[in-house]
């Protein structure tokens, strides 16, 4: 618990990192066909939401693997500390990251 995650949207007309938000709950079993759930809570939007598009064309994203790329509309994927970092930095932050404007 505890961890930070992107909110992606992934829709037809939208796929882009908005937000970010917390572990609240830990895996469970959400009752649909065996699927599994974690409870999530806000942190805050990003600065700027995060294309995908602008993120596989960015060269430092392009080297580093990221899941997202080969599908998608995954719900989750891992997300390495370099993949966290440039996206952060591509998306000016997230409200509540502790760099807010003044």
């Amino acid at each position: 618990m505890g961890d930070l995650c992107f909110f992606y949207h992934s829709g037809n007309k939208a796929r882009r990192i908005v937000g970010v938000v917390t572990v609240v709950k830990e895996c469970y079993d959400d009752g649909d066909d065996g699927g599994v759930a974690v409870d999530v809570a806000a942190v805050g939007e990003m600065r700027r939401p995060v294309d995908l598009a602008e993120m596989k064309m960015d060269d430092r994203m392009k080297a580093s693997g990221f899941a997202l790329f080969r599908q998608p509309r995954l719900s989750v994927v891992p997300v390495s500390r370099e993949v966290w970092e440039r996206v952060c930095e591509l998306g000016g932050g997230y409200e509540g990251d502790g760099e807010d404007e003044v």
